[in-house]
């Protein structure tokens, strides 16, 4: 997996490409936590290059999210690819995640 992120007054984006799986899912946690989670307005979640996601990603974005919204910010996972929207799909949680 590689990440990268950008971070302007209060908004980031976070690119993931590569996989996302059990064994590094905790990186997606420490690149937030990095950027002060809880100051975050907007958490985008750039998935453009993201090629595999299984349940332990499904689940860490979901904290992310969790912990971005309980502060009243918002989250947004952006153009994923056709096989992690197909796992977002099957998950039910397009509307969720705020796909855009």
């Amino acid at each position: 997996m590689d990440l990268s992120m950008s971070i302007d007054d209060g908004s980031a984006t976070l690119r993931v490409a590569g996989e996302v799986d059990a064994h590094n899912c905790d990186q997606l946690s420490a690149a937030v936590d990095a950027a002060g989670a809880g100051a975050l307005r907007h958490l985008v979640v750039d998935a453009s290059e993201l090629e595999f996601i299984d349940s332990s990603g499904i689940s860490a974005l979901l904290a992310l999210r969790e912990r971005v919204t309980d502060h009243g910010g918002e989250f947004e996972l952006r153009d994923p690819t056709p096989a992690v929207r197909r796992v977002i799909e099957i998950t039910g949680l397009l509307d969720t995640f705020g796909v855009a």
